[in-house]
């Protein structure tokens, strides 16, 4: 590995106003072991080649103080690919700023920014790896696989990089760190994350005789508001829905937490068919019912259309649980009510349970490395900077909680949003994604379950049941092939 010179800190904040960082200059402290280690006071420079010196002339930046800072090459060459999935308006528009920005800094490095479908990136990349070739040299990970990833060397340790530049893993909310992290190494810095939350409907909620900024507060008081909001045709067709349990981004294993369940004991032995889960997947039961099954639902939804013709900002749909990130398409789109009036809305925690309380999934994505890549130091670069300094403007753009909690909680611009301070309090009761070192996609047999009971084929208990005996099976299978 090459090395480089620690900038001091005035050096540093100098460097971030020239990058227009904003708030993120609080917070560069990053990776590298659970115990954080302090940045280098010097560095040797490159072999053979000058260190290049900072920007001596920049704006003033209104940032807080920076505590400390990291080693930067911003004199590294290459070309570099970045695949991301992030394909609406909103979110490239995002991604073409960071890249933008970061060639500010790194003038020599090209970056090809590469939009892949969801359902394609990480199987068209694990592909390449497996080939040798084709792979991009930063790729934008699933963060709770990454435990995956390194066990199929999928993609390379970030430990050594970590501590040569002076990165540890502290200016990060700590759970993702912990998914970043793989026996203390690093396989990538983690990247965004989110919390789920209730998104409400003022205009349909006025219209239905209710508080419109009181949204429910438990599953009642959801099926209470249900019964002044849904709207249907003498046939049956829905016209108007309360709300749906998987509309959004959400799902059973979300309403589990919400009946205080989970999917493990404390020894990992799979608990999907407890009191707690069959309840809760008997909720779930009663929305089908309540709109004539599934299939009218599904027939319903079939109707909606993209942007501000989704369900819920063309208000088809009152309540929905999504992401944070949400609100940056409502802020886009700026949808209109059916009396051409903007449409207001509420956030609130998820509903939970009578009596329990609300859980939301924080989940979220890492930059990484592949295993294979050739351009290394410049992939590294910009991970680093993307991470660092890139998080401020991608958050501003698209709402999503930055992993730099400091930029989260402190930046003045994500602040200047009223809704933005609650996002960050429902961070407290977000808890990361589930995965089992046994059986890492274990929950994908809530997916079947849910679809019995769903067609009315299986009982909540007979679903749930089954998922307990495939979960138990793969676990012992995978123990017994040593796998885990």
């Amino acid at each position: 590995m090459s090395h480089g010179r620690q900038l001091s800190r005035r050096e540093l904040l100098r460097w971030i106003g020239m990058a227009g960082a904003g708030a993120a200059a609080a917070t560069l402290a990053g990776c590298a072991t659970r115990t954080p280690t302090p940045a280098p006071t010097a560095a040797p420079t490159r072999a053979e080649e000058k260190p290049t010196a900072a920007p001596t002339e920049v704006p003033p930046t209104p940032v807080p103080r920076a505590e400390g800072g990291y080693a930067i090459y911003p004199d590294t060459k290459g070309e570099i690919t970045w695949w991301h999935f992030w394909g609406s308006p909103v979110r490239r528009g995002a991604v073409r700023r960071i890249v933008a920005a970061f060639n500010t800094v790194y003038p020599s490095i090209k970056v090809t920014e590469t939009f892949v479908p969801w359902g394609d990136i990480w199987t068209k990349a694990m592909a390449a790896v497996a080939a040798g070739s084709g792979m991009p040299d930063v790729l934008v990970e699933d963060r709770p696989q990454l435990f995956v990833r390194a066990k199929n060397k999928v993609d390379i340790s970030l430990a050594e990089l970590c501590n040569r530049d002076g990165i540890d893993g502290s200016a990060f909310w700590p759970f993702t760190w912990a998914e970043a992290t793989v026996n203390g190494e690093p396989y990538g810095l983690p990247y965004e994350t989110d919390i789920r939350v209730l998104f409400t409907n003022q205009y349909l909620l006025k219209e239905a005789g209710l508080d419109p900024e009181k949204p429910p507060k438990d599953w009642d008081e959801l099926l209470a508001y249900a019964d002044k909001l849904d709207q249907k045709e003498p046939d049956g067709k829905l016209l108007c829905a309360a709300f749906w349990p998987t509309f959004g981004n959400v799902g059973l294993d979300h309403w589990i937490w919400n009946n205080g369940g989970d999917f493990v004991d404390k020894d990992g032995n799979p608990t999907l068919n407890t009191k707690a889960a069959v309840e809760a997947l008997a909720w779930m039961k009663k929305w089908a019912d309540r709109y004539g099954g599934k299939a009218n639902w599904d027939a319903f939804a079939g109707t909606f259309g993209q942007g501000a013709q989704d369900g819920f900002m063309s208000s088809r749909v009152a309540m929905k649980v999504d992401i944070a990130g949400y609100m940056s398409f409502l802020n886009f789109y700026d949808p209109r009510t059916p009396d051409k009036q903007r449409l207001l809305w509420t956030a609130s925690p998820i509903p939970c349970a009578p009596g329990k309380k609300p859980v939301s999934l924080s989940g979220g994505f890492a930059l990484s490395i592949p295993q294979g890549v050739k351009n290394i130091e410049p992939a590294w670069e910009f991970i680093k900077y993307a991470t660092f300094v890139g998080q401020a403007s991608w958050a501003r753009d698209t709402f999503a909680i930055p992993t730099i909690e400091k930029v989260a909680r402190e930046d003045p611009v994500l602040n200047a949003e009223p809704k933005w301070r609650f996002f960050i309090e429902a961070m407290a009761y977000g808890r990361p994604g589930f995965t089992h070192a046994c059986y890492p996609s274990m929950l994908e047999v809530l997916g079947p379950a849910l679809d019995a009971v769903w067609a009315g084929s299986m009982t909540p208990q007979e679903a749930l049941d089954e998922a307990q005996r495939k979960a138990e099976a793969e676990i012992a299978k995978n123990k017994a092939a040593g796998a885990c």
